[in-house]
């Protein structure tokens, strides 16, 4: 049987099914043979419309040097059919989704790559190498950076840093260069840093008097960084060399086409297409976490809103990990009670131009940043849309038919922020009181290719799990059963212990908190609970199904 040798690799496949399969799952291969078809579409052609690089079209032609030295399927000896041959099969998992997709790219052509330069990060490690440092200046040794490292990263107040390093035993032992906290933190202080942070103050007027008549007045500090250097930052970052894709990609459960995937952002045409209307430009999807803290405890109403930024050119499987360091913290404000949005602050004309970035892989790209999604619980998601927290952040549906069987609009950014603008003027439409909104100031209204309404990213844990379960198949069950909640306590209580789901022994109703695991382990048992519980309950069930 004649072997396959892949052209960039010198990988040798058994089949030539094999060798496709080879090409289109291996990320080196498929970036090397992409950019091989481009060079020779540029010498042939000077059509800018191009069609799709299919990869499945092109690769016999770069994987086989030598391709007169296989003979075709048809020169084989007829005894050749008799014998026994192993089928090349894509693997699959639960449910029929190949484990390694098919890929191929989007139908129009990326950006080019402008040059090649030095990352940040190896230009620091250069200029540690010239002035003759060691790869853990400005500690001594690979101990103690990682000593360092436990000291910062478990949590220690500086007085309990104080204490261990003054210990005797500390300093006869170990010979530390830090002898204290001072010390201690000054080489921190050394340390390469990313975008640097400035404080704007300002004041806040409120709508209380104090003891003379005047209207209270509070300073509120916002620390921020500029948004695009930490995109910079993070595409640079050395740690996601191999985990950024820089175009966006057509995933398919068969070598055929005929069955799409859409898993992560770039392989959806929305990614594509932005480009196309960037100019161009390689899209940087950048995703912002914002959530409302509170600092204080038993007493007192401080809070704060940290927002965090990542990009989507990074699977969600690393950006979710809190320890890939894929979330870059943008800003934080704090201010007790207070209804005003500030996110102007931070990420005020993102996206407005396209900026030169070098990238992890020593390429030089023209990146647009793009808002594309944010990440919110549901009271959040209603103050960045301008809505009350009784009507969708999304849709325009009504808040008393949010339940409904209907069909809802997506909200118009263009109408909202004409209504609100009117609002502010007095004029106060009845699309106002319509939609729920509030007399915000938009920070999304001057982000270009921004749809904020289609940013809104699922609340799982009060949309799905709260709202869904809890509040309304609970609730329903509840009221449908004979015996209402303590016979569903008792089914709880009923239920065979498994050493992979949770035995409730005194039921559910008694539970205080109900957080997102108490959630996830009652609905895996739910529908045992109610099997054979009530006829009403199976009859208003297959009613409305």
């Amino acid at each position: 049987m004649p072997n396959h040798q892949c052209q960039f690799c010198l990988q040798t496949l058994p089949t030539l099914q094999g060798l496709q399969s080879h090409l289109t799952q291996k990320q080196s291969c498929r970036d090397a043979l992409r950019e091989l078809v481009r060079q020779k579409r540029r010498i042939s052609t000077a059509d800018t419309a191009l069609p799709d690089i299919n990869i499945e079209e092109n690769f016999e032609l770069h994987t086989n040097p030598h391709p007169h030295l296989h003979p075709p399927a048809s020169s084989a000896s007829k005894d050749a059919s008799h014998r026994v041959r192993v089928e090349e099969v894509e693997d699959e998992e639960a449910g029929g989704l190949p484990k390694k997709p098919w890929v191929r790219d989007f139908p129009t052509e990326a950006a080019s790559i402008l040059d090649h330069r030095r990352t940040s990060f190896e230009t620091i490690r250069e200029q540690k190498d010239e002035a003759g440092d060691t790869s853990w200046a400005p500690f001594t040794c690979k101990e103690e950076w990682e000593l360092a490292k436990w000291l910062m990263s478990t949590g220690l107040s500086q007085n309990a840093v104080e204490d261990y390093l003054t210990l005797p035993i500390t300093q006869n032992r170990t010979k530390l260069s830090f002898h204290n906290k001072r010390a201690f933190f000054q080489k921190i202080d050394a340390l390469p840093r990313g975008p640097s942070w400035t404080c704007e103050p300002f004041e806040v007027t409120g709508d209380l008097t104090d003891d003379k008549g005047q209207t209270r007045v509070e300073e509120v500090e916002l620390w921020k960084r500029d948004p695009v250097e930490c995109v910079r930052e993070l595409m640079g970052n050395p740690v996601f060399k191999d985990l950024v894709r820089y175009a966006p990609e057509r995933l398919y459960s068969d070598s055929e086409g005929r069955e799409r995937i859409y898993d992560e952002m770039w392989t959806a045409d929305w990614w594509g297409y932005t480009e196309l209307s960037c100019g161009g430009c390689y899209n940087r999807a950048c995703h912002f976490v914002f959530d409302k803290t509170q600092l204080s405890r038993f007493s007192g109403d401080k809070q704060a809103w940290p927002v965090y930024l990542s990009i989507g050119n990074v699977a969600k499987s690393t950006r979710r990990q809190p320890a890939s360091m894929q979330q870059s913290s943008l800003g934080t404000y704090r201010s007790p009670n207070l209804n005003v949005f500030l996110l102007h602050g931070f990420i005020g004309g993102l996206g407005a131009t396209d900026v030169e970035m070098i990238c992890v892989d020593g390429c030089v790209r023209r990146v647009h940043p793009i808002l594309a999604a944010y990440i919110a619980d549901h009271p959040e998601q209603c103050l960045v849309t301008g809505c009350q927290e009784n009507c969708c952040p999304k849709c325009a549906a009504h808040p008393t038919k949010l339940g409904d069987p209907i069909y809802s609009t997506m909200k118009e950014p263009e109408e909202v922020l004409r209504i609100i603008a009117e609002a502010a003027r007095g004029e106060r439409p009845a699309e106002f009181k319509q939609y729920g909104l509030r007399l915000i100031q938009p920070f999304w209204s001057d982000l270009p290719h921004c749809n904020i309404f289609a940013c809104i990213t699922p609340d799982l844990l009060h949309q799905l799990h709260k709202g869904v379960f809890k509040d309304h198949t609970v609730s329903w069950a509840t009221e449908c059963i004979d015996g209402g909640a303590k016979e569903i306590d008792y089914r709880f209580k009923a239920m065979p212990t498994h050493p992979t789901l949770r035995h409730f022994k005194k039921g559910i109703s008694l539970v205080t908190q109900w957080t997102g695991t108490e959630y996830k382990n009652m609905e895996k048992v739910f529908l045992g609970v109610l099997t054979g519980a009530s006829d009403l309950l199976f009859s208003e069930w297959f009613a409305l199904s």
